[in-house]
């Protein structure tokens, strides 16, 4: 009778722990998890696991293994790996808007005309002359003579009064007090002097002298006096700085301040005179020494006299202006590069795994499904072996520029990767093709006023615009802004899923340890009296 008593009360212990298991995860499973967020840390696993599984054998790992096997674990899972994968496909996006961002800077150079009417220039003798020329400079060698140079008019004063003597200490007192008037082809300035200044602070005084001119629109404008003043032995040496036999100086005053100073009937002056020289045999004259209006668009600077020959004439100096293709052959190099680096980009991304047919091992491109990215790498394949034919809307009729990408050492692999042969393309411009033609195959414009954009390059900037830039009027901010715009939104929203997965996964988690921790309490208690009574028995038999 006894022995019945206590099984029935093991069994009523367990079947009470075994329900309250079955309640408490039905209960789990339905209550809302923004009520009910796990108090579990990771530093409670280690007390829960050395008492968890005594005598149901659930331990922690097996609780974590039934948590990982949970759908709502699955679903994590799809939406991390989603994540992860949204993620790769915005940084392959930013990636490619940068590059082709990149290659617009390039292009643009090739619209520029700079780098096709750049000039270089030389002369066979820098001691006597040196040329620099702009890009509407014309192409030639030039041959010049230069007889005289261009000088400034110079007045030399006497010694000061106030000094007597060339060695005589120059920062004493003038003790001078009056007024020097001075006149340039700028204009007229007063210098008012006092008695405390010497000799340098008089020089100093007229280097800093300004006067108001009206420019070409009326406004006023201050300019510098134009007259530069040296202390040489005491003595004041006044210089315009404007050289020429026109370009004169003057100082005068109406109180003896002048000739207190020795610019005054001391003073003597030398005239400034114009350059003479000649170029390919016509004999010019210039106020300076550097000319701008004997060649169109080049400036030649005269440095010194021209030697004579054994016969008497004067010796030739040669000055050549041609084309620097340097800077285009640099501009087409840099295209080409950033062309290049745009498609490797497009190349990787889109690429597709033929080395095997296990898809858990394809090593394909975050991109590979990607129709706008397998579009771009397409449409900048097809421009770049474009000949750069386009057609007049007006008219309806091709320009032709004569020349194609080929025959400027342009070319494009099956992988859509561009080379230039820099020699082709320097002969190309050596022989015959010319500057204005192989511009006008890069870029060139038709219509006064509405100019149309035709050429290699447009294609280009085109696609690059339909990627890269906002389009008012279909409201878009650009194919690549857009996709990211979206990436953006999803990874927002699917990371907002995953918070609320973890948290409803870490209330499923607790509720099971808090489950199978009663079971092992309550086995354990039964257990505990199963002993107490057994040792209640003995204890009775003993005492029979």
């Amino acid at each position: 009778m006894a022995t019945s008593s206590i099984s029935a009360a093991t069994s009523s212990a367990f079947s009470a722990a075994t329900s309250n298991l079955t309640n408490s995860t039905t209960n789990t499973t339905n209550t809302d998890s923004t009520t009910n967020k796990s108090g579990l840390t990771k530093a409670t696993d280690a007390s829960i696991k050395n008492n968890l599984g005594k005598y149901t054998g659930v331990t922690l790992d097996v609780i974590d293994q039934l948590i990982e096997a949970d759908p709502l674990s699955t679903r994590k899972t799809g939406d991390e790996d989603l994540i992860k994968s949204l993620n790769e496909q915005t940084t392959a996006w930013k990636n490619i808007s940068s590059s082709l961002s990149d290659l617009k800077t390039a292009l643009n150079y090739l619209k520029d005309d700079d780098q096709y009417y750049t000039k270089a220039t030389s002369s066979s003798n820098q001691n006597v002359a040196t040329i620099s020329a702009s890009t509407s400079s014309g192409i030639g060698s030039y041959s010049i003579k230069v007889s005289q140079l261009a000088t400034s008019m110079k007045i030399s004063g006497g010694i000061p009064s106030a000094l007597g003597t060339a060695d005589a200490d120059s920062s004493q007192k003038l003790n001078i007090t009056g007024a020097l008037n001075l006149t340039s082809n700028v204009g007229t300035a007063t210098l008012n002097i006092n008695g405390s200044q010497n000799i340098n602070d008089i020089a100093t005084a007229i280097n800093k002298l300004t006067v108001t001119v009206k420019d070409d629109k009326g406004n006023d404008v201050v300019k510098s006096l134009g007259i530069t003043a040296t202390v040489v032995a005491n003595h004041l040496i006044l210089r315009s700085v404007a050289t020429g036999k026109d370009n004169t100086i003057s100082v005068s005053s109406t109180d003896g301040t002048a000739d207190s100073l020795g610019l005054g009937s001391q003073a003597h002056s030398v005239a400034g005179q114009d350059a003479a020289y000649s170029i390919d045999g016509y004999d010019l004259t210039s106020s300076s020494n550097t000319i701008t209006n004997a060649i169109n668009g080049a400036t030649i600077t005269l440095t010194g006299l021209s030697t004579k020959e054994a016969d008497g004439t004067l010796a030739d100096t040669t000055l050549n202006v041609t084309h620097d293709t340097a800077y285009l052959e640099a501009a087409v190099e840099n295209f080409v590069n950033r062309y290049n680096a745009t498609m490797k980009y497009l190349n990787d991304y889109t690429k597709i795994d033929t080395s095997t047919d296990d898809l858990d091992k394809k090593q394909n491109g975050v991109l590979e499904d990607d129709s706008a990215a397998s579009r771009l790498k397409s449409e900048l394949s097809r421009l770049a072996i474009s000949l750069g034919v386009d057609t007049d809307s007006k008219t309806g009729q091709k320009i032709d520029t004569g020349i194609t990408s080929s025959k400027l050492g342009i070319s494009v692999d099956r992988d859509g990767i561009m080379s230039i042969d820099t020699e082709k393309l320097t002969k190309a411009i050596d022989n015959g093709n010319g500057i204005e033609t192989i511009k006008n195959f890069f870029y060139n414009t038709t219509g006064r006023i509405s100019k149309e954009e035709h050429g290699y390059v447009t294609g280009f900037l085109e696609t690059i615009k339909a990627y890269n830039e906002p389009d008012y009027v279909k409201n878009t901010k650009g194919i690549i802004n857009d996709k990211l715009e979206m990436y953006s939104k999803q990874i927002k929203d699917l990371n907002s899923d995953v918070t609320d997965l973890e948290t409803r996964l870490a209330t499923k988690r607790e509720s099971l340890i808090n489950q199978y921790s009663a079971v092992d309490a309550a086995m354990e208690k039964a257990e505990a009296m199963l002993k107490q009574i057994d040792d209640w028995f003995k204890t009775d038999d003993n005492n029979k």
